[in-house]
């Protein structure tokens, strides 16, 4: 019963040990238990240098004005099941092989970038290509295709 006692008392300080430096750790690094909250700020709706964040009310704006060309950077399954109405489909993973699809465009003209919504990030990454590529007005509409279609904005399928 002893040896028992004892393997308890040996796990017990190992325990507190692990525990003390886990917490030490954590509280010098500011994470975990410690961390600070997440940056919950929103990107700035300024022009500035970069793409530029729009909401529902714009990216539907200029959909109805029909001067912007909308890219949906989702992958091809996702666009044929619908996607924005008139939208071309180059998923981020294809983005180096067919960005020279956009050359007949000039690259001041409009390009709005999504994909599913808020949790997808590539119409961010796609958005920053573009824009170092030369395109200088480029807006992401991080609703993406979930806000779009629940608001029943104008969508289609792709043909079978």
């Amino acid at each position: 019963m002893s040896e028992f006692r004892q393997a308890f008392r040996e796990a017990g300080l190992i325990l507190l040990v692990a525990c003390v430096l886990g917490f030490s750790y954590t509280a010098t690094t500011e994470k975990g238990l410690f961390g600070k909250p997440a940056d919950t700020t929103v990107v700035s709706q300024t022009p500035g240098p970069g793409p530029q964040m729009i909401q529902l009310a714009e990216a539907q704006q200029l959909f109805d004005a029909g001067n912007a060309l909308f890219i949906d950077s989702r992958h091809e399954f996702d666009y044929n099941l619908g996607h924005i109405k008139g939208a071309m489909n180059i998923p981020l993973k294809d983005f180096d092989a067919r960005i020279a699809e956009l050359n007949v465009f000039p690259k001041d003209n409009i390009i709005i970038v999504y994909c599913d919504g808020a949790d997808c990030n590539s119409s961010i990454e796609f958005a920053s290509k573009l824009f170092l590529g030369g395109y200088s007005s480029v807006k992401i509409f991080f609703g993406g295709w979930r806000e779009w279609s629940a608001s029943q904005l104008p969508t289609e399928k792709a043909a079978p």
